[in-house]
């Protein structure tokens, strides 16, 4: 799946990172793409942080940014959202390919809490989407999504199958998108 071009890719998170360190450590290894920048608006994890030091010397690496600076997505190709809790400014996404890993399957259950959500409605399904930021609240163009049955009426199992799910496949979904 290697990448001729070497797309440069920055992240943005907000919570621990785990998608992330997926990412960056199968990444790693297949060097699929290049990344430029991690950009939180909170702390970023001693594990990524370490991990970043030992394999990514050359990456921006941004804690506690209340507003996203366009200079720090300098040279980036494709922003991605992994677990970023705030909007997006027009002004990021008017500038930038910019997509998001969002924890259901869209159009339904748009926002947070959306594993709490589909148990109170009984959904059958569970899963993710990636798609295109747009100024609207996780409304943007559909790029992939996975599904998978829910067996479970616990939030919290539900909660860790759905971040194994992501971790399974949200590294392949980002290399597919980046080919296209």
């Amino acid at each position: 799946m290697k990448l001729n071009n070497h797309k440069k890719v920055s992240f943005l998170i907000s919570g621990s990172g785990s998608n992330l360190l997926k990412i960056l450590k199968k990444n790693h290894i297949n060097k699929d793409f290049k990344v430029i920048a991690i950009i939180s608006n909170n702390n970023i994890s001693t594990k990524i942080k370490s991990y970043v030091g030992k394999f990514y010397k050359d990456v921006l690496v941004k804690e506690y940014q209340r507003t996203l600076q366009k200079e720090n997505f300098n040279n980036t190709d494709v922003i991605f959202s992994v677990g970023y809790m705030k909007v997006i400014e027009k002004r990021i996404i008017n500038n930038f390919d910019v997509i998001n890993l969002h924890p259901s399957i869209l159009p339904n259950y748009k926002g947070l809490m959306t594993q709490k959500r589909m148990l109170i409605n009984n959904e059958k399904y569970y899963g993710f989407t990636i798609h295109k930021v747009s100024p609207e609240l996780d409304d943007g163009q559909t790029i992939s999504n996975k599904t998978k049955k829910i067996n479970t009426k616990n939030e919290l199992e539900l909660m860790k199958k759905h971040k194994s799910l992501e971790h399974q496949f949200v590294y392949k979904q980002l290399v597919n998108y980046l080919l296209n």
